[in-house]
């Protein structure tokens, strides 16, 4: 699966807070508080990136409500998400690294790796 050209106007803290989103949203009601406690900042932080996030469209939020991601946030929180799980695996499985190195390593670089490198590493996988 071909990766789409990177968002030029998408930022590695975007990204997080929309992974974060996907993640928090499995079938339950996400709250700006929950996005702050996930990601272990404030609410107030939290209540300005959602702001951008909805002049953007990767979310709606009600006031004092829920967050929901959008058709065009859930497609890259998707993505970001995608780029994460490949990289993580990639590093335990093909190099060794320990889970937890992998995971913080893969959050890291899930924000700068190409779309080829992540094929590649995807065709990887799937010869494993």
């Amino acid at each position: 699966m071909k990766n789409d050209v990177l968002n030029k106007n998408m930022t590695p803290s975007k990204e997080n807070y929309l992974k974060i989103l996907l993640e928090l949203s499995d079938g339950e009601e996400v709250r700006s508080s929950d996005v702050a406690e996930a990601l272990g900042i404030t609410k107030a932080s939290v209540s300005c990136m959602m702001k951008r996030l909805m002049e953007e469209g990767y979310v709606v939020k009600e006031k004092y409500g829920a967050v929901t991601l959008t058709e065009k946030g859930h497609k890259e929180a998707t993505k970001v998400k995608r780029r994460y799980n490949l990289l993580k695996l990639f590093l335990v499985r093909v190099l060794g690294v320990d889970t937890a190195t992998a995971a913080e390593d893969a959050c890291q670089i899930e924000h700068i790796i190409s779309p080829e490198s992540l094929d590649k590493i995807d065709e990887q996988l799937s010869c494993l």
